[in-house]
């Protein structure tokens, strides 16, 4: 391993002496501070993929890593928080495993002050630090010190420009074996000189076998010699290709059922200057239909469309839409910055809200332990702000002793309004749900929390259209503070360990979401705050996981097996709550519960620890330790990824 050691120490004030032999260096004292690390590279430039790892002792993941900035001349800088339970520094790979290259130095290693990280913020990001400020004025102080610390981690984040340099040296590799395979470029009305730029990155291509064709003569060529494998890209206007982009979209074909591949891309100004990064998901169907996934530039394997689809007319939507239904998992996202565009992209299409083809007869479960000023709230939003034809609402009640709570279940269940199911003992939030389940009456079954109120009476209808699909296994909704900040808009696997709620604290109209708030998506878990499945689906994957899971986790859990079995999960920005986060429930801040969370991290990554690392709707380009959209310098993988099962 790498050898470590620091000559200066800002926290205590004598220098730690090093070099340290077993190539990690202490960093126990510091745990819960924010740090500045300066290091340095003997190789006089910063080996690609080296970042540093904090040790963890009895905790999965067993090392946490974060990325530093890279300088010039080796050198390099990061600004993290320490994790609590870290004990030692090192220098580590991609994966995570010990660094075997030259020799990386730790020659700095000092506290940050909080003001100091405010004014870095201000000079790097002002409009971040404004929302930060907005976050205050509400008083929204959780969200405050979550987006405060984010803050930190985004102080490593390179600009597009520099992080574009690595990107395209990273993937600068060998070219392929030459292959027989023909690619069918077809061009968008473009001007002469829009074309004639388009047609040089063509000519510069480390890909052969290709030529420019009409649309009119698709089908011809298609139709044309069978037993040559054809592909097919269609061009924005002015387009313009990595000189290996033809290589590289080609590449992932040669697995048996791939059928489409796409890539990500940005724009190109008229000075050469590559700017707004447009870093896609894996396969949605939702953010195709409604325009805000790009696929004009996705290759399509010719054979794969239904005989009868009209390549003269349909857009690339279509096509790949159309091979994605026929062979599900076939369509591959390429994380990897492939095509410029010369104009902005122009979505011609609009989000549509799911279809809702009549009033849901729904089983509707509530956990709960006292609280009857919630319970009451939540029980008023489904009889008076909930469109629905039958609404079988079970209160699972873990042993309420107050008074109030007691004639409150009783009042509800004399006047038909509810049914309670008992269970007596510690809290286990999955045994609530399967029991929950085990009484319930109709099809459609609704996970909900006490602390979880109606905004508009339509939510639960726009929910239920979702599962019309038989695709979709689980719905999640909306979720808003009370100041009306996000607190749910689908779950990122991989951030804050096993997961984290996407674009937690954000504001609706903040503009820093790229429009995804509005736009009905696949994700890859949603909370079971606000969950809606179905019986035949909770039966198929055995519910949630009582003996392990009992209280974190435990919806996440059930999403990923939900897509192992080959089911979606879908979240919908129009099915609008209000939610007190776990406000009933507490902090996970004893020792106890500590030692809970930690084993269900563990169980949560002894289960799904590849899938947790590598979110197919995240794209791997951007970081999990700060905010969304912020860049990673090292992508965990740039390997071409599917949206199928997990």
């Amino acid at each position: 391993m790498a050898s470590l050691l620091t000559s200066a120490d800002a926290h205590e004030g004598d220098p730690l002496q090093g070099p340290h032999p077993s190539g990690v260096l202490p960093v126990s004292r510091f745990a819960g501070d924010l740090v500045r690390i300066g290091l340095r590279s003997g190789g006089g430039c910063w080996p690609q993929g080296a970042r540093l790892g904090f040790l963890r002792k009895d905790r999965e993941p067993a090392v946490v890593l974060r990325t530093p900035r890279l300088g010039t001349g080796g050198r390099a800088v990061l600004y993290s928080w320490v994790p609590k339970a870290a004990e030692s520094l090192c220098i580590v790979d991609v994966a995570g495993k010990p660094w075997s290259g030259e020799d990386i130095v730790v020659v700095s290693l000092r506290t940050v002050p909080l003001v100091e990280l405010g004014l870095r913020a201000l000079f790097r990001f002002p409009r971040k630090l404004l929302a930060v400020a907005r976050l205050f004025l509400a008083g929204n102080h959780r969200g405050v010190a979550f987006r405060f610390a984010r803050l930190a981690d985004e102080l490593n984040a390179l600009p597009y420009s520099r992080w574009l340099e690595n990107h395209l040296r990273a993937n600068d590799v060998k070219p392929l074996p030459s292959s027989n395979t023909v690619i069918l470029v077809t061009l968008e009305a473009s001007s002469h000189r829009q074309r004639t730029a388009t047609m040089r990155s063509l000519d510069a291509q480390t890909w052969p076998r290709w030529q420019v064709a009409e649309r009119s003569d698709l089908n011809t060529l298609r139709a044309s010699d069978p037993t040559l494998p054809k592909l097919w890209l269609n061009l924005p206007a002015g387009a313009i290709l990595a000189k290996n982009a033809l290589e590289r979209l080609a590449e992932p074909f040669g697995g048996a059922d791939v059928a489409a591949v796409y890539a990500d891309e940005d724009r190109i100004s008229a000075f050469g200057r590559r700017h707004e990064p447009c870093f896609k998901p894996a396969w949605s169907p939702l953010l195709a239909q409604s325009g805000w996934l790009p696929l004009d530039g996705a290759l399509v394997k010719l054979s794969a469309l239904p005989p009868d689809f009209n390549l003269h007319t349909a857009d690339m939507v279509e096509a790949v839409s159309a091979i994605a239904a026929g062979m599900p998992g076939s369509v591959l996202h390429l994380p990897q910055m492939l095509i410029s565009r010369r104009a902005r992209y122009v979505r011609k299409r609009r989000p549509q809200k799911a279809t809702a083809t009549a009033k849901p007869r729904v089983s509707v479960i509530v956990p709960i332990r006292d609280r009857p000023d919630l319970l009451r709230a939540c029980i008023g939003g489904l009889l008076d702000r909930t469109i629905a034809d039958d609404l079988d609402i079970i209160i699972v009640d873990n042993d309420s002793r107050e008074p109030e709570t007691l004639t409150l279940l009783d009042e509800v269940v004399a006047k038909g309004i509810a049914r309670t199911v008992a269970m007596p003992g510690a809290f286990n939030f999955s045994r609530a749900c399967n029991l929950g389940v085990k009484a319930a009456r109709n099809d459609l079954i609704l996970l909900m929390n006490n602390d979880v109120d109606p905004i508009s009476d339509d939510w639960l209808v726009q929910m239920a259209a979702e599962l019309v699909d038989e695709t979709v296994g689980a719905v999640g909704a909306y979720l808003f503070y009370p100041d009306g900040f996000v607190q749910h808009a689908g779950v990122t696997l991989g951030a804050g360990s096993v997961a984290r709620h996407s674009f937690a604290f954000l504001h609706p109209d903040g503009a820093e979401d790229r429009g995804l708030l509005f736009e009905r998506r696949d994700v890859s878990a949603v909370t079971a705050a606000c969950l809606l499945t179905t019986r035949a689906a909770w039966s198929a994957v055995g519910g949630m996981d009582e003996d392990h899971l009992q209280v974190a986790f435990n919806d996440v859990d059930y999403c990923l097996k939900l897509r192992r079995s080959g089911k979606r999960i879908v979240w919908t920005p129009d099915a609008r709550l209000w939610h007190h986060e776990s406000v009933s429930r507490g902090k996970d801040d004893t020792a106890g519960k500590l030692k809970r969370f930690a084993h269900e991290e563990a169980i949560m990554f002894s289960r799904w620890g590849t899938v947790l690392r590598n979110d197919p709707f995240h794209n791997p380009n951007l970081s999990k330790v700060a905010e969304d959209f912020v860049l990673e310098t090292f992508p965990v993988s740039l390997a071409a990824r599917s949206a199928g099962p997990c």
